[in-house]
């Protein structure tokens, strides 16, 4: 599943930490990546079956973007090792989307892809940030709120006591 946020103003590492701090809290091993501009989470359920058949794949979020957007992609991929990821190996990553999955576990699967959209939403809501250089609305004071110079009809801030345009005494 991919999911593009807009108007959202987030550190990636610190969402990629509160996720995987939230996976953890459910019972997941976890690991968390940065490479580039992407921040990877991966969350996998160990077992001893999982260990005697190999099973080797994790729930993964891929998070990247910038200047107030998010893109969020979620499915499932191998678990990666840290000592061979790459920018190129995270841009490429290939996730297989949990409705692939057959048999009872894809329902559960599913299940918990949308869980993981609605805590990254939540997420979302509490650090959102604005940008550090918000354009401001344009504030044009009232008349009233001004000397107008009759000399040169400048509007000239209320206190002052000389035009600022031609110096003419107000």
């Amino acid at each position: 599943m991919q999911k593009t946020y807009t108007n959202v103003y987030v550190n990636l590492y610190q969402l990629g930490l509160s996720l995987e701090q939230w996976l953890i809290s459910k019972g997941y091993k976890t690991q968390i990546l940065t490479v580039g501009q992407y921040v990877v989470v991966q969350a996998k359920k160990e077992g001893i079956l999982r260990t005697i058949f190999g099973a080797n794949r994790a729930f993964t979020i891929r998070l990247s973007g910038g200047q107030g957007v998010l893109n969020v992609d979620v499915g499932m991929s191998d678990w990666l090792k840290a000592a061979d990821v790459t920018e190129d190996v995270i841009a490429a990553l290939v996730f297989t989307p949990l409705a692939f999955i057959e048999g009872i576990e894809e329902a559960y699967n599913l299940k918990i892809e949308e869980d993981i959209i609605k805590e990254i939403e939540r997420l979302i809501s509490l650090t959102n940030q604005k940008p550090l250089f918000q354009p401001q609305p344009f504030y044009q004071p009232m008349l009233y709120q001004q000397k107008i110079c009759r000399a040169c009809g400048y509007n000239n801030p209320i206190n002052a006591r000389f035009c600022m345009n031609c110096g003419s005494p107000l």
